[in-house]
């Protein structure tokens, strides 16, 4: 099934081992006739369990197949997590084995580099950095260009330090003080920090709101997209986190109500497709209104919200961040007793109500008097209520003569 044919070269003899795979005529060169025995036992053994052997002559190097698998990813992720694999195979997969075929990485390898990286970076800095290497392996396996994954079942190191929770949750008192100091600033301050604390959404999905995704009638903000910042400065906008981000968020009567009146006196309040916020541009006076700018989040927390917050207006925690205002929407909700765990996941968008009870379940009270109250009115029917009294007699006398 395989051949070997010695041949010249100036540096000496070499051996070239030759097959056919799949109709295609393969070959391979060794630099001992020893080791062209070994491999041409390995590529006979494969071809009789119908593998392929093709990846034994594959010449693309580790940073090719990472570049080909981030490439093949970039029609299904978002640009900002595309970045962020590009910096892990720039700053850390390509130092390490760039030029490096693919076929040659060992499991040995990887464990050697997992360990000079846990000595430089967090436990979950490695595992993000791992899950670019073991996804571009597991791309090279479907292409036929590995045949194991060298990243399997390498141990990654565990995060034994102490979680500290960063989260600031505001009650609805707290934030209509916050937002009344900043409209001092600016009256739609007050408007713009209530939206944030009593909607939930996130920074990237509030500053890129439309008019038109006001919907006055029924009550209600329709999340549609997100902006960011690239680096060059360039406003990106892209669909929401997830597929569940696109959502309808209810709006409390209150902020209907305010909405509706800021909504009237917008300049562009014909135009569904115009800003809901205005940007500002730099005169060196101060910042001036544009409302053909992007509202930019962290430029107002800069400028506005830090301040406020460092002030101690209304005893606000000084480590309070604008996402904390996020984090508020799911604690006042909790408050409400006809709110669910299901509608707040539903309403901050998350992927799945598995996240929001991860993240949240704590603040939902739980009742129980309902169920016990069933579960006693089961232990009394039918005589089980006797038998569960003459259990406990019977405990206590065990417990009195122990």
């Amino acid at each position: 099934m395989a051949g070997i044919r010695e041949v010249a070269r100036k540096g000496g003899t070499a051996y070239e081992v030759r097959w056919t795979d799949g109709g295609r005529d393969v070959q391979m060169t060794c630099k001992t006739e020893k080791e062209a025995i070994k491999e041409k036992h390995r590529i006979e053994d494969e071809l009789s369990q119908g593998r392929s052997t093709l990846w034994r002559v594959e010449k693309r190097t580790v940073t090719q197949v990472v570049e080909a698998c981030i490439a093949a990813a970039e029609v299904e992720l978002k640009p900002r997590t595309i970045e962020g694999q590009r910096s892990i195979l720039k700053n850390h997969i390509t130092p390490a084995f760039g030029q490096r075929r693919i076929g040659s990485l060992r499991a040995r390898d990887i464990e050697k580099w997992i360990a000079k990286l846990a000595k430089k970076v967090s436990p979950g800095t490695v595992r993000t950095i791992y899950n670019v290497l073991n996804k571009a392996a597991k791309y090279a396996i479907r292409h036929e260009w590995l045949v194991v994954n060298p990243c399997t079942g390498v141990a990654l190191p565990k995060d034994n330090s102490e979680v500290v929770d960063e989260r600031c949750f505001l009650s609805a008192q707290q934030v209509t003080a916050l937002a009344e100091h900043l409209a001092q600033k600016e009256e739609w301050f007050g408007l713009l920090v209530r939206v944030a604390a009593f909607t939930g959404l996130r920074a990237g999905e509030l500053a890129a709101l439309r008019v038109g995704d006001v919907n006055l009638f029924r009550g209600e903000i329709q999340v549609r997209r997100t902006v960011r910042r690239a680096k060059g400065g360039e406003w990106l906008y892209t669909s929401p986190k997830s597929k569940k981000s696109v959502r309808d968020v209810p709006l409390p009567g209150s902020l209907r109500a305010e909405l509706r009146a800021w909504l009237e006196a917008h300049p562009n309040r014909t135009d569904p497709a115009a800003l809901l916020w205005p940007g500002s541009r730099n005169t060196g006076k101060g910042g001036e209104v544009d409302w053909t700018r992007v509202f930019d989040v962290n430029n107002f927390c800069k400028r506005y919200f830090r301040p406020a917050v460092r002030s101690g207006v209304a005893g606000l925690p000084t480590a309070l961040r604008w996402h904390d205002l996020r984090h508020s929407y799911a604690s006042i909700m909790a408050v409400v007793p006809t709110v669910t765990v299901y509608d707040i996941s539903k309403w901050m968008g998350h992927s799945s109500i598995s996240v929001t009870e991860k993240v949240y379940i704590h603040l939902f009270r739980q009742d129980y008097s309902d169920k016990m109250s069933a579960f006693d009115a089961f232990l009394g029917a039918g005589g089980q209520g006797s038998s569960a009294g003459a259990s406990v007699t019977a405990l206590r006398g065990v417990v009195g003569g122990s």
